[in-house]
């Protein structure tokens, strides 16, 4: 392990955060071309408590980027609902639950725009109208928890970091204003391993604290490795919500939606072992065969 990241892998976890639960209830929507609709998502429904974790899994064109931008609030339903801590869009209150849920966009580094990090994580908590003591209380935090400090990148100009300091720079961004839910729009695409095992080791981090993760990925691996629930859609519709599957239906399934099997579990299932209780790192696995 390089220095850089035994210093991300040391940096401190988030404090005063608590998991805020979600639940979809027959979510539709649809994008308009040329004056017809395009249904994206149709009659979704699902449930990730508190503090829980759910992986999005599906075949490009699916609806994972879309039903992530509904739920943070950037396209409303035509149809059905997002429920968040039990309180639907027509309850007080609502609005300020969903600034808590946090959206880490796809090459979310590609959005950097001010001329240091520091500025640049502290955008969204100044725009939240919050004392600039607390911005600062924030936006120190933040760096630390994704593996920056802010005695050495704070006043870096962000285009003269890393494409994975870049990367952990803009979520800082996000974590800075204590999202409850995060959602996570393929986080590990074009990452080289090494920062691939910091952001692992962040969001780690950041389930340990309570923070509730929905993570839209294709990679399965790191699916298992972090998550407890799988939803896996299949144009715009829920071919499957909950526990992991690992039965003869559920290979099909996974394969029906152009997906593979974790690695481990494939390994256990070769060795003679329940699939099901396949480990979900590699230090588990040795654990269990040694």
């Amino acid at each position: 392990m390089s220095r850089r990241e035994a210093a991300a892998s040391a940096a401190p976890r988030p404090s005063g955060l608590a998991g805020m639960s979600l639940a979809c209830r027959d979510v539709s929507f649809s994008y308009e071309e040329a004056r017809a609709p395009i249904p994206a998502l149709r009659d979704v429904s699902f449930v990730l408590p508190a503090g829980g974790s759910l992986a999005l899994m599906g075949a490009s064109g699916s609806g994972k980027s879309t039903l992530l931008q509904v739920i943070r609030g950037l396209d409303a339903p035509e149809s059905g609902a997002v429920v968040l801590d039990g309180a639907a869009p027509v309850d007080v209150g609502y609005a300020a639950r969903q600034r808590e849920v946090g959206l880490v966009f796809q090459a979310p580094e590609l959005q950097l725009f001010a001329s240091t990090a520091r500025d640049d994580v502290a955008f969204g908590p100044r725009r939240l109208g919050w004392p600039e003591d607390r911005v600062s209380t924030a936006v120190e935090e933040a760096l630390d928890v994704v593996g920056l400090p802010p005695a050495h990148f704070a006043e870096r100009h962000p285009y003269t970091l890393s494409g994975g300091e870049q990367r952990r720079l803009a979520l800082a961004g996000v974590l800075a204003m204590r999202p409850r839910l995060l959602l996570l729009d393929e986080p590990f695409v074009s990452l080289d391993p090494g920062t691939r095992r910091q952001l692992v080791g962040i969001l780690e981090r950041l389930k340990a604290a309570g923070v509730t993760l929905l993570l839209a990925t294709h990679d399965a691996d790191l699916a298992w490795a972090l998550c407890e629930e799988l939803l896996v859609l299949r144009e715009g519709r829920a071919a499957a919500a909950g526990a992991w599957d690992f039965s003869a239906a559920g290979g099909r399934l996974l394969a029906a939606n152009r997906l593979r099997e974790p690695f481990f579990v494939e390994l256990w299932r070769r060795l003679g072992r329940d699939p099901q209780r396949a480990p979900r790192t590699a230090a588990a696995a040795a654990e269990d065969l040694s």
